[in-house]
């Protein structure tokens, strides 16, 4: 990709419901951990943090629910896309796999589904299958 934005960033989502939000922020530290739980039972992809593995993965999310937080608010994914690119170019240097990343967003979006009442989920993974899909254009996988 190019210095320009990306198509998908341009393709703005409506902000979520107040009530989505509030419902998001008051389950985000339970999203957080069962993803983490989730995540670190995939050993192959977390065994070369050793014992900082949850701890790592934890801040990650947090910052990624930040993130999502975000532009949940403001309904713009471009603060999604800025965060995934510089993952792209950052993590693999703390030996994290982009296909990993991938998957721990999959986890993620099953948590949330799993976790919020069903409409709030709706709009909540709107956001979160914009961040699959642009990680799997920066993969190479679209």
């Amino acid at each position: 990709m190019s210095g320009k934005r990306s198509n998908l960033a341009k393709d703005e989502l409506p902000p979520i419901s107040p009530g989505a939000l509030e419902s998001f922020l008051e389950n985000r530290d339970i999203i957080i951990k069962e993803t983490v739980s989730r995540s670190l039972k995939r050993e192959h992809e977390v065994e070369h943090h050793g014992e900082n593995a949850p701890q790592l993965l934890t801040t990650g999310l947090e910052f990624t629910t930040k993130m999502l937080e975000a532009a949940m608010s403001m309904g713009e994914v471009v603060l999604l896309e800025d965060e995934l690119k510089w993952a792209q170019d950052r993590l693999p240097h703390d030996g994290v796999q982009m296909e990993h990343v991938l998957i721990r967003f999959k986890i993620y979006r099953d948590v949330v589904t799993e976790t919020l009442p069903s409409g709030y989920a709706k709009e909540i993974t709107t956001f979160i299958d914009w961040m699959i899909n642009y990680q799997q254009a920066l993969m190479g996988q679209d």
